[in-house]
């Protein structure tokens, strides 16, 4: 979906009613009067948020509104909520459009998009005469950054660390900059300009916290420490989300310590703060969950984190959740045709996620049900050549079918992977054969020929390599499950598995009877992952089994505490039940480990947000048909509907939307959906709108509605809020009067069919709530 952009200051200064200044300025319905790159970001007003940081930038302005804009912007700027803090940027602006650091942190919202930054630092520039000295040196660093996006790009960078320097040279102890210079140097990190003492850039992170233990520089002392040593950043990981509470990020950015620290109580604890945060910010809001920064990343690693901890129910839970948010109409071209492309949103994250859960605690019953025939597009978990491969499709409910007894239908999918492989081998031996023939023909020597046919084969090793691993594991299931049993058969496939998690290797040479390999296995299981529920379990069966009594108790007591918030009713625990009978454990087994003591103050979770993003309530609104009579634009119980906001007869792509959707109405129609159009027209120019040739009937099989007061536009926030004009927007309202899906943008949606299967698949799914 296309974000909103904001427009510089002659909108601040005298906006133009939206038809008027189309008129005078030819500019196309819904786009802005400024040039193209103004038509993305967003164009909604901000709003003052509770929580987003203690902030120390002293601004310029008239406005002491615009000033508190301007500090909220900073906030976010440090808490990587980049599309919020350009809108309070915006918003400072509008209030006073003069002031130059307003502009300035509409560029810093986008450091990393050259033509937008230097864009909006050229507006800074124009108007720095009004600015302090200090604030110059702030504009003047940032414009020589985006002087030249063609210029050495680690020139740019290293160049523009010097800059920030000058600052605290000129003006000791200014903690912005004290802030921005050490998230710039480790950002810098990130683009091949290594961080030559990360002992000194914490000594520079401690300055700033003594001094303002609140400050979002907690931030950027976690990420100092990411990827070499996640347990120096504990404090700023305390401190972190209490230091702007109203920034999801911030509370996210904690969990990467404590998952790498493998304290994943408190990693699940901070990755459900922040989707809390972001789903209360989303609902309030109508923004749809995948336009935020991080959202969908953020939950499909609570997923995991969940799964650690044997918190399965919930990891279902919300990665069933994420399936049913709507998806981004996002494309790509493939072999010349544009596609649906789902890559990292939430749809492609939780169906993976939801697979990984259930084949990881063995739930093949859902696994096989969810996944469907392969061919029908409503099973959660069918395959689409990208989320979901064929043969991820295959190799996982063949598994589900061989340890269900299924074992004919399990053969079918294993004989599919054969089958592809065999035809893949064939492609490779041909090509080899081929290069071969080349070879000799050029009259090459015996070295030269072998190089070649290496070449050509080395073209396939990927492709072979991706079937020939899954065929030989679904090989070795079906020797295991097969009745009886074929170990040896088994042993043969077992060393050449790859890329399978090691407690369940260990648990196939297990039931291979090799039970020295599983115990290694196990170990080394246990070993990488001390503090998750699954390789734990393995290590305490393979123990017992091989008669290793005190060694598997002692795995068991630190089973104990690491599964701690387990369900207890986990299919993987029931073959525990004799073995905890055995060693005099209680029923429920499972015992509190001692609580941490560096973690903080911690608010209640539900003061945050829900624990699931659920559509917002559509909101009421009125419409004036051709015949000047009034309806509501939903009804409470009725069809879902879908509304198109257009934007009247003179747009000329609006009339080319409804022309696109007219074909597909009666699809709409057949699938139990209405379809109606809302135009910024007043009801007499919608009867020229649909006044067809010649005193012909309307083009148009669907209602056209009149909304020239341009309320239910508004309230839909299809609005320009700076420009004070209508924009496109199209929505899916269920019968239950919840928004399940929209795109508001400076251009009409153009993908009636496409839709129209998001809101089947939308409305089959039901809203995620359970």
């Amino acid at each position: 979906m296309k974000r909103l952009l904001y427009l510089l200051p002659a909108i601040f200064l005298s906006p133009l009613p939206a038809q008027e200044a189309a008129e005078k300025t030819d500019t196309p319905a819904g786009h802005s009067y400024h040039g193209e790159v103004f038509n993305e970001g967003p164009r909604q007003a901000a709003v003052l948020i509770p929580g987003t940081g203690e902030i120390h930038l002293e601004v310029t302005t008239k406005s002491e509104e615009a000033r508190r804009f301007f500090q909220q912007g900073v906030g976010q700027l440090h808490g990587y909520w980049f599309f919020e803090a350009e809108r309070s940027f915006r918003q400072a602006a509008k209030l006073d459009p003069e002031a130059a650091m307003f502009y300035w942190g509409m560029a810093m919202a986008n450091f990393k998009n050259d033509t937008r930054g230097k864009k909006f630092i050229d507006e800074a520039v124009e108007r720095k005469a009004q600015a302090s000295d200090r604030e110059k040196l702030w504009i003047d660093g940032l414009a020589a950054y985006f002087k030249d996006p063609k210029a050495d790009a680690k020139k740019r960078l290293r160049d523009y660390v010097r800059t920030l320097e000058k600052i605290l040279e000129k003006h000791p102890g200014e903690v912005e900059a004290e802030a921005f210079l050490l998230h710039q140097v480790f950002y810098n990190s990130g683009k091949e300009l290594p961080i030559s003492s990360h002992y000194a850039m914490n000594l520079l992170a401690e300055k700033i916290l003594t001094k303002h233990p609140d400050h979002p520089a907690n931030h950027f002392q976690i990420h100092l420490w990411d990827n070499t040593d996640p347990a120096q950043a504990l404090k700023a990981a305390a401190n972190c989300g209490p230091a702007a509470p109203g920034i999801a990020h911030m509370w996210h950015m904690p969990g990467h310590t404590y998952s790498k620290l493998q304290r994943y109580t408190d990693a699940v604890w901070q990755q459900e703060a922040s989707a809390r945060v972001d789903h209360a910010h989303m609902i309030r809001y109508l923004i749809v969950p995948d336009q935020i920064h991080n959202f969908a990343h953020n939950n499909e690693w609570l997923i995991r984190n969940l799964d650690y901890l044997g918190q399965h129910h919930r990891a279902v839970d919300l990665a069933r959740n994420m399936i049913s948010l709507p998806r981004l109409a996002k494309f790509k071209t493939v072999d010349k045709k544009e596609v649906f492309d789902p890559s990292g949103g939430s749809w492609q994250y939780g169906r993976q996620r939801l697979r990984d859960t259930l084949v990881r605690y063995e739930d093949w019953r859902q696994v096989i049900a969810l996944s469907g025939d392969g061919k029908d597009k409503t099973a959660p978990l069918h395959p689409d050549g990208e989320s979901i491969t064929e043969t991820d499709y295959h190799r996982y409910v063949a598994i589900a079918k061989f340890e269900s007894g299924e074992h004919e239908g399990a053969a079918k999918h294993l004989a599919e992977l054969e089958q592809r492989l065999s035809a893949k081998q064939a492609e490779k031996n041909k090509a080899v054969a081929d290069a071969e023939k080349k070879a000799r023909d050029a009259k090459k020597d015996d070295k030269a020929i072998e190089e070649a046919k290496k070449a050509a084969a080395k073209n396939f090793e990927k492709a072979v390599a991706d079937l020939e691993n899954p065929v030989n594991e679904l090989r070795v299931y079906a020797a295991l499950s097969a009745s009886p049993p074929d170990p040896a058969k088994a042993l043969e496939l077992l060393p050449k598995l790859k890329d399978l998690a090691k407690w369940r290797h260990a648990a196939l040479w297990q039931r291979a009877r090799k039970g020295d390999e599983a115990i290694k296995l196990a170990g080394e299981a246990v070993g990488s992952g001390k503090n998750e529920v699954l390789p734990l379990v393995a290590q305490v069966r393979i123990l017992h089994a091989n008669g290793e009594m005190d060694k598997a108790k002692e795995a068991f007591t630190k089973l104990r505490t690491v599964a701690h918030s387990a369900d207890p009713d986990l299919i993987v625990f029931e073959p525990l039940a004799p073995i905890v009978k055995e060693f005099g454990y209680p029923e429920d087994w499972r015992l509190d480990p001692e609580a941490p003591r560096d973690l903080g103050e911690r608010p209640d979770l539900d003061a945050l947000g829900p624990f699931r993003w659920t559509p917002p309530a559509a909101p009421a609104a009125t419409l004036t048909n051709i015949e000047g009579k009034t309806e509501p634009l939903f009804t409470a119980g009725g069809r879902p509907r879908v509304a198109v906001f257009f934007l009247g007869k003179g747009c000329t792509h609006c009339m080319e939307q409804l022309n696109a959707f007219a074909p597909v109405a009666k699809r709409f129609d057949e699938a139990g959906i209405d379809l109606i159009a809302v135009s910024t027209d007043t009801p007499e120019r919608l009867k020229q709108t649909l006044a067809g040739e010649k005193g012909k009937t309307s083009p148009f099989p669907f209602p056209l509605y009149s909304d020239s007061g341009l309320a239910a536009f508004k309230a839909y926030r299809a609005y320009d809020d700076f420009e004070e004009m209508p924009l496109h927007g199209t929505y899916l309202i269920d019968g239950g009067g919840r928004i399940r899906w929209l795109e508001i943008s400076y251009q009409p949606f153009m993908k009636p069919e496409w839709l129209l299967e998001e809101c089947q698949r939308l409305l089959a799914l039901g809203t995620g709530e359970s």
